[in-house]
């Protein structure tokens, strides 16, 4: 299954205020609105919360015209138990009445930023994470302005979650540290103890999203321990809050036993503080535990039940959907399909009850498997045309919605049951099947790639979209039929490998515009791949058999390419790691890098947006940033971020990195490198890049550490300099939540690490970020190289830019002279570097060359954009020689 779930069940402690209200009970049987209040205030703090809730939202408008600020307490309370409960919407509500009723005092601040704080919390769980920081930031000035030290820190905390969520770790960790620090100057109040205790936890989530997975166990164990208890014990809740981290944690290092005994531990403490909420999120946990890492069936479903039952003890509907939503999906993979369709409609009912779009489009997508499952494809696709239509509905809402504990979010198993439903509708027959099931799979790689680059990626709209319209789609597709050039567009649907060829009718005139193959089972493609993939990252030539069987798998069905000078394939999956220039094309021994050339596309429609797209070309040739200090600065903290990220991956200095830099720009455009173009060491920051992005370069280098982690929670980042605010991690929504003006990204370092399972996203985000940001192209390595070998490829790649081919045929000249070099024709060195976008020449060629496939037509129309000038360092470039390689 690819959901995520693997992360911790507590991402984050979002503490929020309950603000008591004191009124008097008044005598006699009908109740005031004061009186109504003060029930609701008694219910409360007896746990009766359906009544207290029921109780607030009777007191409050009655409240309203004549006692503003106990209104605003009603509702204000109210929020919180809806936030608690995962009633994000009803409680959105709430909290802005709150909100609103308490702008009108303006004697005391402290009521207004307890509601901005649980307004934000609200905010936060539905995705809205710049809003939620805007009133995170203004309780904590009303706070400050207060000297309320406690609310202070749970601000403070609250910007960290809201850091963490958006992957700026290290805004994340000053947050929590700040917050520490507040508790610290308090030590002696009774709330300073647990603020700590909240900071440090959170900071261990930080750590587990960065991979330090021993540090943040060491960092729980103190916490747990008689250090960590020595200004006072622990109570349960916070105690579990641990154990459930520490589970996580051990599940991920591989030790799903331990796992379940921290799992177990937790419950046992939730017990103890009566927590049903907390104690049916554990259960699931244990539940996914047993099932996912043990196969066992019988344990989990016992699990998901005990979740179930504590979560409806609860109200909690945002534990009482994800329980039903899992127990379904145990019963649908058993074939109980009574059973599942039952408990499917339960979720159903839940999300509607409680206005979980989440939920809605998950309990569908459930019954559409169902549905399929009994072969009423037209039932099944019905429902997941309703769940399709209900993620972008929800995401041109409110952004990417969250729900408590995170698991849901994941839209790919949506796309994969509608594209496996439309293939089944191909193989009885239906011709326009293929490319019903084409239109799915755009829809799926553009939904996963607007998810990862999140809700401030609003410069995405433009390049990635999702299709609604049946117009809209008909046009997609008339276009796709009509590419003269091939797309091999590769897509994994509920266990089975697809592919589409796509247009390519000048070089195959008897073929259809879109054809449909069945390549079989994908687990043993994903072994070969990892396995091919494994051995070119560590140094070695890949073993020949696994490259032809790779080779017939993937290329075997398409018959004759001969004609074909530039193939661009839009991989999936592990499929993103593979350079397939080194398999051969049918009816040939050799690869393919050696007569055609090869870019990747992050699909063929994201292609034609590429070529549709006017982008106003930058003035400035080149832009380079590199040798950051980030993973080799001894003077900053072991836990900051990038230092974490440098010591996981081994990453070593890059003393090559300044020369390479140095090197490349006169190679490109025949004058020396300046300062206003070349940013090194100290000067290669984050806000540097911020600084230049909009201006731009045809060519935006960097020659820095680019991590790229698939493994569960990671994802991607370019390592630059740490200055100010700024951690060093130069992330995908970063990058996409600015104008980037590049004709071509180049990212000459990279270090990968894969999860052996289905993560794969973090290439394609960090890639398609610059795409989404107004990049043409994007040059990226799927495995580390030496820093030498790096320099002499980037120094031939430039060379070739330099006589004006554009990048996908400069790149394919830099290839085959390697491999004819002897020394260099290894490929783990040549095969690393990939090409992914549709970019045009960097330099202008003289006469020009005419375009072809994607962009054809740029060529011309840039050499005739750059004038005079542009003529003349054409001419300039094409008399410069190629480098020399160095001997190895």
């Amino acid at each position: 299954m690819a959901r995520r779930l693997f992360l911790p069940c507590f991402l984050s402690i979002l503490s929020i205020f309950a603000t008591p209200c004191v009124a008097p009970v008044g005598a006699g049987a009908a109740l005031s609105p004061l009186e109504t209040l003060d029930r609701a205030f008694s219910f409360h703090q007896e746990g009766r919360l359906d009544e207290a809730l029921a109780a607030y939202r009777e007191a409050a408008p009655a409240l309203e015209p004549s006692d503003p600020e106990s209104a605003g307490t009603a509702h204000n309370n109210a929020c919180a138990i809806l936030n608690d409960r995962g009633d994000f919407r009803a409680a959105l509500v709430e909290c802005s009445a709150a909100v609103r009723l308490r702008r009108l005092r303006k004697d005391d601040p402290i009521p207004l930023a307890r509601a901005l704080n649980n307004l934000g919390r609200s905010l936060q769980s539905l995705g809205k994470t710049t809003e939620a920081e805007t009133h995170f930031r203004a309780a904590l000035a009303l706070n400050r302005q207060a000297g309320d030290a406690e609310g202070e820190g749970i601000n403070l905390s609250n910007l960290g979650v809201a850091a963490t969520e958006s992957g700026r770790y290290g805004r994340a960790l000053a947050a929590y540290r700040e917050a520490a620090a507040v508790a610290a100057r308090h030590a002696k109040e009774p709330w300073s103890a647990d603020q700590l205790r909240i900071a440090r936890i959170n900071e261990g989530v930080v750590l587990e999203k960065l991979g330090a997975f021993e540090e943040a166990l060491a960092l729980y164990a103190d916490l747990l321990g008689p250090k960590g208890s020595a200004s006072g014990d622990l109570g349960p809740g916070l105690r579990a809050s641990i154990a459930v981290n520490a589970g996580v944690l051990y599940r991920n290092l591989g030790d799903p036993r331990r796992a379940i005994a921290a799992f177990e531990e937790a419950a046992v403490l939730y017990a103890q503080a009566g927590d049903r909420a907390g104690a049916s999120n554990v259960a699931l946990n244990l539940g996914l535990a047993r099932y996912l890492n043990l196969g066992d069936r019988r344990g989990a479903e016992a699990d998901f039940r005990a979740a179930l039952a504590d979560a409806e003890a609860s109200g909690d509907r945002t534990e009482e959907i994800q329980d039903l939503f899992y127990l379904g999906r145990l019963l649908l993979e058993e074939k109980r399909w009574g059973e599942a369709e039952a408990t499917f409609h339960r979720c159903l009912a839940a999300a509607q009850a409680s206005g979980s779009a989440e939920g809605r489009w998950s309990a569908r997508e459930g019954l559409g498997k169902v549905a399929a499952a009994r072969g009423n494809l037209k039932a099944a696709r019905e429902l997941l045309d309703q769940a399709l239509a209900e993620i972008e509905a929800t995401r041109a809402e409110i952004g990417t919605q969250r729900l408590q504990a995170s698991y849901f979010g994941d839209h790919r198993p949506v796309y994969e049951t509608a594209v496996a439903i439309e293939v089944r509708s191909a193989r009885s027959g239906n011709g326009a099947a293929a490319g019903q099931a084409l239109l799915r799979v755009e829809g799926a790689k553009a939904r996963e790639l607007i998810d990862a680059l999140g809700e401030r990626s609003t410069v995405t709209a433009p390049l990635l979209s999702v299709a609604t319209s049946s117009r809209a789609n008909s046009a997609l597709l008339t276009r796709l039929e009509a590419l003269p050039e091939p797309v091999l567009e590769y897509f994994t649907a509920e266990g089975r490998q697809y592919l589409w060829r796509v247009g390519g009718r000048a070089n195959l005139p008897k073929a259809p515009g879109i054809e449909l193959f069945d390549l079989g089972a994908s687990a043993p493609l994903r072994l070969l791949v990892r396995r091919v993939h494994r051995d070119l990252a560590a140094g070695h030539a890949p073993a020949a058999r696994d490259l032809a069987a790779l080779g017939t798998a993937l290329l075997g069905p398409l018959g004759d390419l001969t004609s074909v000078e530039h193939l661009r394939i839009a991989p999936d999956g592990e499929l993103r790691y593979l350079p397939f220039e080194l398999l051969a094309l049918p009816g040939e021994s050799t690869p393919m890098i050696g007569r055609i050339a090869v870019s990747y596309l992050p699909s063929a429609a994201v292609g034609l947006a590429l070529a549709d797209r006017k982008v106003a070309r930058s003035k400035r040739p080149f832009l380079g940033f590199g040798a950051p200090l980030s993973a080799v600065d001894a003077n900053r903290k072991a836990t900051s971020p990038a230092a974490l990220l440098a010591a996981r991956f081994a990453l070593r200095s890059l003393p090559g990195a300044a020369r390479e830099i140095a090197m490349l720009e006169p190679i490109l455009t025949g004058t020396p490198s300046t300062a206003n173009s070349v940013f090194l060491g100290a000067r290669a920051t984050e806000a540097a890049f911020r600084a230049r992005s909009a201006e731009g370069a045809r060519v935006l280098h960097f020659a820095t550490h680019t991590v790229l982690d698939e493994r569960a929670g990671r994802g991607a980042a370019i390592l630059l300099t740490p200055s100010g605010a700024d951690d060093g991690l130069l992330g995908p929504a970063e990058i996409a939540a600015r104008p980037v003006r590049a004709d071509l990204a180049v990212l000459s370092a990279c270090s990968t690490a894969l999860d052996g399972g289905r993560g794969t996203g973090a290439l394609s985000s960090l890639s398609g970020a610059f795409l989404a940001a107004g990049a043409s192209g994007v040059i990226a390595s799927l495995w580390d190289v030496g820093d030498q070998a790096t320099a002499a490829v980037m120094g031939q790649f430039y060379a070739q830019l330099a006589l004006g081919l554009p990048p996908a045929e400069a790149l394919a000249a830099t290839k085959r002279r390697l491999l004819a070099s002897p020394g260099w024709n290894r490929p783990e060195v040549w095969s690393a570097f990939v090409l992914i976008g549709e970019p045009p020449p960097v330099v202008p060629s003289w006469p020009p060359r005419p375009g072809r496939g994607f962009g054809a037509g740029l060529a011309i129309i840039g050499a005739i954009a750059v004038g005079a000038l542009g003529v003349l360092a054409a001419i300039s470039a094409a008399r410069r020689r190629i480098p020399q390689l160095p001997t190895t």
